[in-house]
């Protein structure tokens, strides 16, 4: 008996070990039919593994019906690398690879590609044949002709390549294969394939695209808004953000229209659905804040300045901390036990205008059951109680709430029409806009512990998402925990000369068709697969971005900053430089995104103006994003501020060949050096026709390489085309400091 004992435990003990190493095996029929050392195999087959990765690591995972092995390859120490790779446990495939090595400190100049597009795309091909051929037949190729190639030194430029997936015809933009190749070594750095193994409902039955128009266009898909654009600097004073008018894709069915119901979808409580390569703009908020800074007086007094006097006289008008504590207490019952712990006063990150009080209260001896803690937010110019924290429901979340949905909505409503009697009459409730995770109604039929309410503001009978007033319920103690404002004061544009929701509708699909299409569906609780449906989705072009959101004006699509998104950098392809001696570094620079003030044609014997020059210089040392719609003026300060520009020039000036070379020996920091006299000799007849002053900038642009001039001649007055500008300016890039 005790010999069976023994025999007993240690296979026990054995099973727990096991279940140490792969947790994800629960149960003998989960099993990998695939072992560890064949999932190795199968990545060294297809994979060059770099022998230094010496340290390997590896764990088993079983997820929704699906078994992996997942493989870690690492460097030790300094400066380190990893090779990652995901093996289906039950096939054997390889579902995933990425992998990282540290780059050398980059030396300074132009990186440019060894590989060509054309070349990566070869290996990428031979890549998807050799690993997925059998998912080859449902798979279509992505455009990809709209990467930008960027114009730095920090690392390789890469190549990525998407495949997505059809069947019966008809697209799954949540399946497909999507491969990365680096451009200097051709090596593959990801490789994923995302496959869904269910049985696809047929497409017969399916509504008609004209009808899921109809539908689309009579559901009010598209609801018109007032947009009020993310603050991405901090504003000055007297300087409000502006606010636009747009048709936004805000149904709760997020433009997904069952195909076979005719309905728009209903995706449940907190569900969402694979977008894949639908695109799609998601709201954007950035919280910025600025405390105010203490003022330290020395011994002797210094003159204050015209900007100090004003701040003065405004803090002068504003309520004090106890008068912003009262205004808390006129509406709030501040726990018992609590001691004010700091009080702010800080202007508003919507509106510097308008400053705030933020004030804090905690327990010196926390209880557990009790409030420990409380923050309130005051405006101190009025004494507006713009918003309050206590901890959520202490009685546990656990808990039934003893009021329903409609209960805690009185609460809530009697509360706002007390403190806030005007804004509430221009507030309406968004049901959808609940925290996903938190239904009205429990699965058991009992109440959730915690209600939430969101009222959006409307202005001129338009929502306006950017403001409005969220208030949460502990429906257990029936009593309110949070409350907060958002308002601000904004300038709203006349809904004039603006489309109608027809108008609104055709342009969207337009540019966004309605596409019969697969998706999955994902609610929280559900198969972690998703639910698979046929639906008409609104596509956009997968190779270039899009947003569900257009201008009310002009129907163009806009990004999250309310810019039009066809402003936004892009490769060029320029139509009129074949032949060109400087074809290769005109291409080179359009696929940067430089010299694209003509689109598609870049006029290479036209001049160069001083704008577009320092324009494409900023855009080749920082990267082409927020340089190519700012102003003239700001180019040329930028420039100043970098040096490159020190000579008194309008915007549109042309570009001499000797301006030309001291733009560039500038942008490589080698100013200091060409001003050094007496060292330098040119090889130009000329050469006594240099400005004074010049000789080292000319010198040094022929010694590296950059302007070589007419060979005997430097003809320092030439005015310079765009095409002389663009093969100057890759020279220049190329040059190792």
């Amino acid at each position: 008996m005790v010999r069976i004992w023994r025999r007993l435990l240690a296979w026990g003990l054995m099973a727990l070990l096991l279940l140490s190493f792969f947790p994800g095996i629960a149960v003998a029929g989960d099993t990998p039919a695939v072992s560890l050392e064949e999932a190795i195999r199968a990545v060294k087959d297809n994979f060059n593994i770099p022998k230094e990765y010496n340290i390997f690591t590896s764990s088993y995972n079983s997820y929704d019906n699906r078994q992996t092995w997942s493989l870690h390859w690492n460097a030790p120490g300094e400066p380190g690398g990893s090779f990652n790779a995901d093996v289906d446990a039950k096939t054997g495939e390889i579902l995933n690879m990425n992998t990282w090595k540290p780059e050398k400190r980059p030396e300074p100049g132009l990186r440019l590609p060894v590989i060509s597009a054309a070349e990566a795309r070869r290996v990428a091909v031979e890549l998807l044949n050799r690993l997925a051929a059998s998912y080859v037949p449902e798979l279509q190729p992505l455009p990809d002709d709209n990467q930008l190639i960027p114009l730095n030194n920090y690392g390789p430029v890469s190549y990525t390549f998407r495949w997505q997936r059809v069947v019966n015809g008809i697209p799954f933009p949540g399946n497909g294969v999507t491969i990365t190749v680096r451009g200097d070594d051709g090596q593959v750095t990801n490789y994923n394939l995302n496959w869904t193994k269910v049985d696809f409902p047929a497409a017969t039955g399916a509504i008609s695209p004209e009808k899921a128009r109809e539908v689309f266009a009579s559901a009010g898909m598209l609801e018109l808004q007032y947009y009020l654009q993310p603050p991405v600097r901090p504003l000055a004073a007297g300087e409000k953000r502006p606010v636009l008018l747009v048709y936004r894709l805000s149904h709760p069915s997020r433009g997904l229209i069952d195909a076979l119901s005719g309905k728009p979808l209903d995706l449940g409580n907190g569900g969402w659905f694979d977008k894949g390569g639908a695109g799609g703009m998601g709201d954007a908020s950035l919280e910025m804040a600025r405390k105010a800074a203490a003022l330290q007086g020395g011994t002797q007094s210094k003159p204050l300045s015209p900007e100090e006097m004003k701040e003065i006289e405004k803090t002068a008008k504003l309520i004090s901390r106890e008068e912003a504590i009262a205004a808390v207490k006129k509406w709030v019952d501040i726990p018992a036990g609590l001691t004010l712990r700091s009080a702010n006063l800080y202007a508003d990150w919507q509106d510097p205008e308008i400053r705030s009080w933020n004030l804090t209260w905690s327990s010196d001896k926390p209880q557990t059951g009790k409030v420990n803690f409380m923050s309130a937010r005051v405006n101190a110019g009025n004494g507006e109680l713009l918003g309050f924290d206590l901890p959520s429901t202490p009685s546990g979340n656990d808990r039934s709430g003893k009021l329903d949905r409609k209960a805690a909505q009185r609460l809530v409503e009697d509360f706002l029409q007390k403190v806030q009697p005007q804004r509430f009459k221009e507030v309406r409730l968004d049901e959808n806009s609940r925290p996903g995770w938190e239904p009205v109604i429990m699965e058991d039929g009992k109440n959730p512990a915690v209600q939430y309410f969101y009222y959006r503001r409307l202005v001129n009978g338009i929502p306006f998402p950017g403001n409005g007033i969220n208030v949460t319920v502990d429906a257990v103690a029936g009593r309110i925990t949070s409350y907060n404002l958002n308002w601000g004061n904004f300038d709203f544009p006349a809904a004039t000369k603006i489309l109608d929701g027809q108008q609104a509708v055709e342009t969207f699909l337009k540019n966004r068709p309605l596409t019969l299409s697969y998706t999955r569906i994902y609610s929280p609780g559900g198969p972690g697969q998703g639910e698979l449906r046929l639906v008409y989705q609104p596509l956009g072009d997968t190779s270039s971005a899009t947003s569900d959101m257009i201008d009310a004006r002009t129907g163009q699509f806009l990004d999250w900053e309310g810019k039009p998104i066809a402003q936004q950098p892009r490769p060029y392809r320029f139509n009129d430089i074949a032949g060109n001696f400087a074809e290769k570094e005109i291409n080179l620079l359009g696929q940067a995104g430089l010299f694209g003030e003509y689109g598609d044609a870049f006029r290479p014997d036209e001049n160069i103006t001083v704008v577009s020059m320092l324009r494409a210089m900023l855009m080749a040392r920082n990267g082409v994003w927020g340089y190519k719609d700012m102003k003239d003026e700001e180019i040329l300060k930028r420039a100043r501020d970098e040096k490159w520009l020190q000579e008194d020039l309008q915007a549109g000036a042309t570009v001499s060949r000797e301006l030309l070379a001291k733009f560039l020996i500038r942008f490589l920091n080698l100013e200091r050096a060409a001003r050094v006299e007496g060292i330098y000799k040119v090889p130009y007849s000329d050469a006594g026709s240099l400005a004074p002053g010049s000789l080292g900038y000319v010198a040094l642009t022929w010694g590296l390489g950059i302007l070589k001039g007419n060979g005997s001649t430097f003809e320092p007055n030439h005015t310079v085309t765009r095409a002389e500008a663009a093969a100057a300016l890759v020279r220049a890039l190329q040059v190792k400091q």
